[in-house]
């Protein structure tokens, strides 16, 4: 079987469930061909299912979705926006690959003052996932009935939001394969009704202009790159929902400009991290601007101008605050574009 992994960090982690998984499926005598991982740390589904549209891969037997810690910040400032992003990245994915046994895997942060809201998210998690005929695996639910064993919930997390490797992500592994077998053999994926693609389709457009490729181990990603205070107009359809975008060392802010709105997103990560990576695959969710009410076939001019704090077009309320990310300062010089999202 060939397999994809779509959501984020713990997915990449070193001996995280994404290689754990597949080694668990073969000891249990499935065939595993390829391996396909999409996911990105530090990234919402609303990424993942821009990711998935790109994914020109057909051949697909099993995929594994996570995203029950990485949605929190979505699912908190724009409900609405989140909902139609898991439901489209579900939707999609049975679209693309209608015969495909479909996993949702839930994991959680550590910390308890995330616990009520993020359980609100992951039954609302599996409510979509279910009506797509997915399986849903709500393993942070698993280790908070385990916590009473264990001095220290915490034990089970290297951090916040990251479990323990190797122990407890083969726990995660051992779980997840189990019950994925368990389920299969009761007949849950041949019982499933006939799925209706109901999700919100997702454009992603490409900005002309001059281009810059970022490459690491796992990434090759083509920019295009606007100076500071040059400007660039798109035409998408739909309403634009999202920004993907390189995060380097001379980043600057981006003022986004689209029917009566005004975003300003910060693109340059906040020093405490800047000197970790040489640069990072971002997304940020343009947040309360997508309405569904709106006619979504309709065209509209979405204008991007890269600017700094000191810039005559910077004004602190169009800012939208996103975690780890700062404004830009008068020694950042450019903006590494990859994609503009419109629903």
């Amino acid at each position: 079987m060939n397999i994809l992994f779509v959501g984020g960090s713990n997915l990449v982690i070193k001996q995280g469930i994404s290689t754990l998984i597949p080694e668990c499926l073969k000891r249990a005598g499935e065939s595993v061909g390829n391996v396909y991982n999409i996911a990105v740390g530090a990234t919402p589904c609303l990424f993942g299912l821009e990711n998935l549209s790109l994914f020109k891969k057909k051949e697909i037997d099993l995929v594994f979705v996570e995203y029950g810690i990485n949605d929190m910040p979505l699912y908190a400032n724009d409900r609405v926006l989140w909902e139609t992003a898991f439901d489209g990245l579900l939707s999609l994915t049975k679209k693309k690959f209608p015969k495909a046994h479909v996993i949702t895997i839930l994991l959680g942060r550590q910390k308890e003052r995330f616990w009520k809201n993020q359980q609100r998210m992951h039954q609302k998690m599996k409510t979509i996932s279910e009506s797509y005929g997915a399986l849903v695996v709500n393993i942070d639910e698993m280790l908070k009935q385990k916590s009473n064993s264990v001095d220290d919930f915490s034990k089970f997390y290297l951090d916040d939001s990251h479990y323990s490797s190797p122990n407890v992500t083969q726990y995660i592994s051992d779980v997840v394969v189990g019950e994925y077998f368990l389920n299969k053999s009761l007949g849950y994926f041949a019982s499933s009704k006939k799925i209706v693609n109901k999700g919100v389709g997702l454009n992603v457009y490409g900005l002309p202009g001059q281009v810059e490729c970022f490459e690491n181990s796992r990434f090759h990603k083509q920019t295009t790159v606007l100076e500071k205070n040059e400007t660039v107009e798109l035409k998408v359809k739909g309403s634009p929902v999202a920004v993907s975008f390189i995060s380097a060392s001379d980043s600057c802010s981006l003022l986004v400009e689209m029917s009566g709105h005004k975003k300003i997103i910060n693109t340059k990560r906040k020093r405490a991290t800047l000197g970790k990576f040489s640069f990072i695959l971002k997304q940020i969710p343009l947040y309360n601007i997508f309405d569904k009410k709106v006619d979504l076939e309709s065209f509209q001019t979405i204008k991007l101008t890269a600017i700094d704090k000191d810039s005559l077009l910077w004004n602190d309320g169009d800012m939208q605050r996103t975690y780890g990310m700062e404004p830009a300062g008068i020694q950042d010089k450019k903006v590494y574009i990859s994609h503009i999202s419109t629903f």
